[in-house]
């Protein structure tokens, strides 16, 4: 069984606007619901997972029942951290569940594709995390001055879904929890506890959306079907 847990917990103070950017609308739609209708509609992906805060749960009820997503099997709090937020999911998960795969709600891009990919690669090796190589310089800045500037040889900005199995993510989690210990993400976490997290080439378009321009950008490539356009490119 393969169980997708959406942490949706946070506030996106960044975005500077009135309520967390998950439920920020894109053409009247909720960019939560823009990424959670890419795993309710993978063949693969068995059931979601939502955590998300106490104030905004019974919304969330109601707009996953206004879009008629059968696979969100449970709503659960979240957490103070987005670890917490995905310990929640996952604890509240079946205990059948073999891969987890972990996703930033503001993540609305994310291909079938890509979700494939990662589920095999979990399923093969034990985890899949998507990633992509920095393609811009990176400087070292202090005072608005560069200072030094950083090799980017060998360096991977990670995405989402990060696939994990479950036996390897559910005792990771416990570790973690015992030692009062946090982080930022599934790989980081994979990492500290000597794990190999296997890489699986990700997408420049599964961007997270963070800033007021990013908003602007993902209402760009809806507007112009980008998937579709995407589908006949590979072709």
């Amino acid at each position: 069984m393969v169980v997708a847990v959406i942490p949706s917990a946070g506030k996106g103070e960044r975005m500077k606007a009135n309520k967390p950017k998950q439920f920020l609308e894109i053409k009247g739609i909720p960019l939560l619901i823009y990424t959670l209708l890419k795993f309710e509609k993978h063949p693969q992906v068995d059931a979601v997972i939502l955590s998300v805060s106490n104030e905004f749960i019974n919304f969330t009820k109601k707009l996953v029942s206004s879009y008629n997503l059968k696979k969100v099997l449970k709503i659960v709090e979240g957490g103070k951290t987005r670890q917490e937020s995905v310990f929640n999911g996952v604890k509240a998960s079946p205990s059948e569940t073999e891969i987890f795969l972990i996703h930033d709600a503001v993540r609305p891009f994310i291909s079938s594709d890509l979700i494939g990919k990662i589920i095999k690669t979990a399923k093969d090796f034990g985890t899949g995390i998507p990633a992509i190589p920095v393609r811009d310089t990176l400087n070292k800045v202090s005072k608005e001055e560069i200072i030094e500037n950083i090799d980017r040889t060998g360096l991977f900005c990670i995405q989402t879904p990060q696939g994990i199995r479950a036996d390897i993510l559910k005792d990771l989690l416990e570790k973690a929890q015992r030692e009062k210990l946090v982080f930022s993400d599934e790989s980081t976490l994979l990492l500290h506890y000597g794990y190999k997290a296997k890489i699986v080439e990700g997408s420049f378009l599964n961007f997270k959306i963070t800033y007021p321009e990013d908003l602007f950008l993902a209402e760009k490539l809806i507007d112009c079907k980008i998937e579709n356009l995407l589908k006949t490119y590979q072709k």
